[in-house]
């Protein structure tokens, strides 16, 4: 039996348990209010760690030998959840805007501040996990991911971007002098956004590393003005309701499918820095997911007008969305093939159904804990008294928001937020770097002495094993990969270079190579799943040793990394 039927099985049960169908001429009068997109955020949330978890196990970019199938559904379809998500942030953003009076006076300690707390602890626990994995960090990297500057939570993209807009929200409706100019401005500040977006090429290091972090963007401006326009799209959907339930479905399957085929071979994101229409094909790919993303979502709520979705466990998760959307990727690493390709994994769990039941499982718990740690951080942080749950709290009879608050308090605040961020920042530095301790460039391992190029520094290594990351500007070569322990099951029998010719046959180019100092190798290329990986086994007089760098024309420059791995065999050594 495929597992996989019951797991989807069981995730359709979860979807429709507690639906109410309205028939007849009745409709769900309620589908925009808070409990119903909160159930539609708990359903994307669960999209959204299915997509990470279907990139971890069966994307194409994958080792060939770890790819498992079963979720491949969800590897394209991930920014449509994210499009749910700025939507609804949106329509939830106007809706209390005029719902609440005074909301925009205290809307950067409401609604910003406690969203960058939540991203600054999650970065907190991602880098203590990364150091307990193993990964190597000096005092400056733990600094960088502690800023959030270089993201130690790799999937936290959304919780960066979303404090942005609603700043761009809060500008806007504070100062310009009716609606229709405010959302005109948030519309030019996400066009702005985006253009920037196209114009920085994929990479690892900083922000903005690449097209997720701007292809449904423009969702939350659209959520906006449905917000200004609900009653009057709402007469008019109920209008033509079967026709634009089925156009919205027909136009987001066949949009999604083009969108697919023209960013694969006419436009896409990857095109090299010499191509001058690199930004014209990004913002075309772009718009073009803006489309999808939009009839997708209407979709959605044209389904939610006539379906009264929610239930105990989708009401709870769109509660604690933004801790399970924080916390989630750190098992769908730790259960994987290997740790955000720094480590290896905690439990390698390579039955999908299992891998799925125990990411979810335990992200569910680690939601709720960081749920409640965050609630409680930023209650201290901002002073608020007493719990926050769907806004400041009760006091005496008014909320917090109505209290006055003077220079005297924010600076309490400020003191209390700044204290433990430099608290935290120094025990790790003392504890894990003492003065004196720097990256190791050379690596004995079975005799012989490996020595990589200036300003590649160990991120990760243990006994068998070493990783090391290019940190300088000038060039853009790929991470150096020394392997001790081959984990492929045949060439783990190899002890010579004829061992490798004879048998190796998944290596393009194979050809015998003896550097100057007489240490013999075979090189060759390997299929990384559409991206050429150089590799040299390396003779020993133990056991074959495997040296390896990944080619990805998207992220590395080939000849830079040519030259790299070259430079490493060249003067591997015999240890005296």
């Amino acid at each position: 039996m495929d597992w996989m039927y019951l797991f989807f099985f069981l995730l359709g049960m979860l979807l429709c348990c507690g639906a109410c169908f309205m028939t007849g001429g009745r409709w769900n009068e309620e589908y925009t209010s808070l409990r119903q997109t909160k159930a539609l955020q708990g359903i994307a949330a669960l999209g959204v760690a299915l997509h990470h978890m279907a990139q971890k196990t069966c994307a194409p970019w994958n080792p060939q030998k770890y790819i498992v199938h079963g979720l491949d559904f969800f590897i394209p379809i991930g920014y449509l959840f994210v499009g749910i998500f700025l939507f609804c942030s949106g329509l939830g953003l106007y809706r209390s805007l005029v719902g609440k009076p005074g909301y925009l006076k205290y809307f950067v300690r409401r609604r910003i501040l406690p969203v960058v707390i939540a991203f600054y602890l999650s970065e907190i626990i991602y880098t203590a996990i990364r150091l307990l994995m193993g990964e190597r960090m000096n005092a400056l990297t733990v600094i960088w991911y502690l800023s959030g500057l270089h993201m130690a939570n790799q999937n936290a993209w959304y919780v960066i971007v979303i404090p942005f807009f609603y700043l761009a929200f809060w500008v806007a409706f504070r100062f310009c002098r009716n609606e229709k100019t405010a959302v005109f401005c948030i519309f030019l500040f996400t066009l702005g956004y985006t253009v920037l977006g196209a114009c920085i090429d994929h990479q690892n290091d900083w922000w903005m590393r690449g097209e997720w972090w701007y292809n449904t963007i423009l969702l939350f401006p659209l959520g906006l003005l449905f917000g200004m326009s609900e009653q009057r799209v709402t007469a008019f959907l109920k209008k033509r309701y079967w026709f634009l339930l089925a156009l919205s479905a027909a136009a987001a399957v066949l949009l999604f499918f083009l969108s697919q085929k023209l960013n694969g071979t006419v436009w896409g994101y990857y095109d090299p820095r010499s191509d001058p229409m690199r930004i014209p094909h990004r913002l075309m790919s772009a718009g073009l997911q803006w489309v999808v993303a939009l009839a997708f979502v209407s979709f959605c709520f044209l389904m939610m007008l006539k379906v009264r979705i929610g239930n105990r466990v989708l009401n709870w998760l769109g509660g604690v969305t933004l801790a399970f959307y924080l916390m989630h990727g750190v098992f769908v690493e730790l259960f994987g093939f290997n740790f955000l390709n720094i480590a290896r994994s905690l439990v390698y769990i390579r039955n999908v159904p299992l891998y799925v039941s125990a990411v979810l499982a335990c992200s569910v718990t680690a939601a709720a804990l960081f749920h409640l740690l965050w609630r409680k951080l930023t209650a201290w942080i901002l002073g608020w008294k007493g719990p926050d749950r769907n806004g400041p709290p009760q006091e005496n009879g008014r909320t917090n928001h109505d209290r006055p608050r003077g220079k005297t308090e924010a600076k309490h605040s400020l003191r209390r937020l700044i204290g433990p961020a430099l608290a935290v920042t120094a025990l790790v530095v003392f504890l894990f770097f003492p003065p004196g301790k720097r990256n190791e460039r050379i690596r004995v391992m079975n005799g012989l002495v490996f020595e990589v190029p200036e300003h590649y520094a160990l991120s990760y290594t243990d006994s068998r094993y070493a990783v090391w990351q290019y940190e300088a500007e000038d060039k853009k070569p790929g991470r150096l990969i020394l392997d001790g322990e081959i984990r492929d099951s045949k060439a783990r029998s190899f002890s010579t270079v004829e061992d490798v010719l004879a048998e190796c046959d998944w290596l393009a180019g194979t050809e015998e190579y003896v550097n100057p100092q007489g240490v013999r190798m075979v090189r060759g290329f390997s299929d990384y799943s559409g991206s050429p990986e150089r590799r040299y086994y390396v003779e020993s007089d133990k056991a074959m040793l495997l040296l390896c760098i990944q080619e990805d024309e998207r992220y590395y420059d080939p000849a830079d990394c040519e030259a790299a791995i070259l430079q490493v065999a060249e003067n591997v050594r015999r240890a005296d």
